[in-house]
């Protein structure tokens, strides 16, 4: 018998000051899809969104805050970055290349993919990276 452990899946739950934004962000400049909130409209405390294999949570910090109480005695958590992998990355920064949202420029890395980065609306960095094939 196989006792070994295996993670499934890891959709990260963000804390963000405004999620409605953050949706809109998400899916108007990202080209994400709004899955799920809570509530289902108005003001959100809660959203999972995705695009293919790539799910994202966003709560509200209070609402974070009441469900993990200890977050109110905690200092505030380190530098949160996002690695995202994606097919045909060219069009998003044509239409981002020109914005404050880029963090750093198109580029090929040691590894031989290109990538860029991007601030999302709570200034939490996304690098954006295809595979040279």
């Amino acid at each position: 018998m196989n006792n070994h452990m295996e993670y499934v899946s890891l959709s990260p739950n963000v804390g963000v000051t405004d999620v409605n934004e953050t949706v809109k962000f998400y899916t108007e400049i990202l080209g994400f899809n709004l899955v799920l909130s809570n509530p289902e409209s108005g003001k959100l405390e809660w959203a999972m969104v995705a695009n293919g294999n790539a799910v994202i949570m966003f709560q509200e910090m209070e609402s974070l805050r009441n469900e993990y109480p200890a977050l109110k005695e905690r200092a505030p958590m380190g530098t949160l970055t996002f690695y995202v992998k994606i097919k045909n990355m060219k069009p998003l920064y044509e239409k981002l290349k020109d914005t404050a949202f880029i963090a750093n420029g198109i580029h090929q890395t040691f590894y031989g993919a290109d990538e860029f980065a991007v601030f999302d609306n709570n200034g939490y960095i996304l690098t954006i990276t295809e595979d040279n094939e």
